[in-house]
């Protein structure tokens, strides 16, 4: 996580327990945050004396159970004032700001949605940004970067991994995916050259949108991207100035220059057992732990 204003990483770690721990005493409505018409509640958890995060999304619509004892299928119903919600567990780790995500399922919160939550609680003075954790230097050069003028990804075939309410490349990709679930599908943006010397206003004004659109697409749905993920392939072409203040041309892998991991996780439900979310959380530190020598380079202050 940063300040949504930072160019790179150099900011202080910030006390996340003791920010935890604060919004812990507060009454559980006053974590409670809107957004459209979802809502959603965060709720601090202590795993092993450090301080973590579920954050949970009210599921709209009916539920329905099946009675055994009864042999039917039939409207879910809570006592009390109640809801279902959809989880996600937070870790956060002790160096960097860096946070790691479960998702109970596809229709839990996704770190848009943590980066939401944790700005209407007011946790800092500063408004803050969940980023993917794609390695430091192919972030250097896309925020650097004077223009893109492509861009391409691949999705593989499965379930439906982009919501409705994505928007630019997100919602183009959701569309795309919904009509050929089946299908790998490699979607490719360019802005043409023109003939002459210079960028022509259309040109930069293109590239100018399409910078804006991959950087939306990375820090929205970075954790699609991935030599495993829903996204297997994203490469950019962008144009960097120099020192002598030339332009040149390079590329960006997010895939191959990309912090990602995934691990099954199976959270125990039986009475006495341990919290049903300790499972998650010591899933994400393990993988934490497995990565930690790149994770700490990403995040590294640049000289």
């Amino acid at each position: 996580m940063r300040p949504k204003e930072a160019g790179d990483l150099r900011f202080p770690h910030l006390d996340w327990q003791k920010a935890l721990g604060n919004l812990g005493q507060r009454e559980i409505q006053q974590r409670r945050y809107r957004h459209f018409d979802d809502v959603y509640v965060g709720d601090p958890i202590s795993v092993q004396g450090r301080q973590h995060l579920v954050l949970a999304r009210l599921r709209d619509g009916d539920i329905q159970q099946i009675d055994w004892e009864h042999q039917h299928i039939s409207d879910l119903q809570l006592e009390g004032n109640r809801n279902i919600v959809d989880t996600t567990i937070i870790c956060f780790l002790p160096f960097g700001n860096v946070i790691g995500v479960i998702q109970g399922s596809p229709s839990a919160p996704r770190p848009t949605a943590l980066q939401r939550w944790l700005n209407s609680m007011n946790v800092t003075h500063e408004e803050l940004a969940v980023m993917p954790l794609v390695g430091k230097k192919a972030w250097e050069k896309l925020n650097s970067a004077e223009a893109v003028n492509f861009f391409e990804m691949r999705l593989r075939p499965g379930p439906m991994m982009f919501p409705s309410d994505a928007e630019g490349l997100g919602d183009f990709s959701r569309k795309a995916h919904r009509q050929n679930p089946d299908a790998l599908i490699t979607l490719t943006m360019k802005i043409p050259k023109r003939r002459g010397f210079g960028r022509d206003t259309a040109r930069s004004r293109g590239e100018r949108r399409l910078r804006e659109d991959v950087q939306h697409f990375i820090s929205e749905f970075g954790s699609l991207v991935g030599p495993d993920g829903s996204v297997d392939r994203a490469i950019a072409h962008v144009t960097l100035s120099t020192s002598d203040g030339a332009l040149v041309e390079d590329q960006i892998n997010f895939v191959s220059d990309h912090i990602t991991a995934q691990k099954p996780v199976f959270l125990r439900r039986s009475e006495g057992q341990a919290p049903w979310y300790e499972a998650a959380v010591h899933a994400v530190l393990e993988v934490a732990a497995a990565h930690e020598s790149e994770l700490r380079d990403a995040v590294r202050p640049m000289p």
